[in-house]
C-alpha cells in the first residue's frame, strides 16, 4: 500500500510524515495524541515506547524487544535490532507507527551525537528506524516514527540521509515556545 493515491498526496498525515523522512517530532502531547488517533482510525498498528527509564543502550535495546515482541534469539545489539525490526509485521492496508515518548531524556542520558563519539546511541536508534522505514516503503509498507520531546531544541541530522523535522503544528520555533 505504500504508494499514495492522488487523494492522499499533500492531504494526509502519513503522506506528510513520510515525505520528510518518516520521523516526526512532537513537543505538544495533544498534537501527538491527535496524530495517533488519526493513524489508529486508519488502521495503523501503534507501538508506544516510554523512553524515561532508558538510562543505557542496553535498557533501550531490551525495551524494543519487549514492546515489539522480538523472538528469544534477539541479540540486544544494534545489528540485531535492525534484523528484528525488518521482521516486524507492518499491516498492508495501513501501516505501523512507533512512538518514542520522552526521547529527549534518553538523548540526554546517553549523550547526543557530536558531543561524545562513544555516546551516539540516541542518534543511532533514530537512524536505524529511518532506514527500516525506507526498507518497508520499498516493500510497499508504511512505517512511521513519532518522537516526543520536551526539549524544543532536540534535533538529529542526516538520519538515513534525512534530518528529523517538527510536526506541522510545531514547525515554527515560536510554536515550540522559542
Amino acid at each position: 500500500m505504500a504508494a499514495f493515491t492522488g487523494d492522499e498526496v499533500d492531504k494526509t498525515l502519513d503522506w506528510e510524515i513520510l515525505l520528510y523522512g518518516s520521523i516526526s517530532m512532537y513537543r505538544n502531547r495533544m498534537y501527538l495524541d491527535d496524530d495517533l488517533q488519526w493513524l489508529r482510525l486508519r488502521g495503523y498498528r501503534v507501538y508506544s515506547i516510554d523512553c524515561k527509564a532508558w538510562k543505557s543502550e542496553a535498557a533501550m535495546l531490551e525495551s524494543f524487544g519487549e514492546v515489539l515482541s522480538f523472538p528469544a534469539y534477539y541479540g540486544q545489539n544494534f545489528n540485531a535490532l535492525i534484523d528484528c525490526l525488518k521482521d516486524v509485521e507492518v499491516p498492508d492496508g495501513s501501516g505501523l507507527a512507533i512512538v518514542l515518548d520522552s526521547y529527549d531524556l534518553y538523548a540526554r542520558n546517553v549523550g547526543l551525537a557530536g558531543k561524545n563519539p562513544d555516546t551516539r546511541a540516541a542518534e543511532t536508534v533514530l537512524d536505524i528506524l529511518a532506514r527500516c522505514s525506507r526498507y518497508f516503503l520499498l516493500r510497499g509498507r508504511r512505517f512511521i516514527i513519532l518522537v516526543q520531546s520536551d526539549d524544543p531544541l532536540l534535533a538529529f541530522e542526516g538520519l538515513a540521509g534525512i534530518s528529523t523535522h517538527w510536526n506541522r503544528r510545531e514547525w515554527l520555533n515560536k510554536d515550540r515556545g522559542l
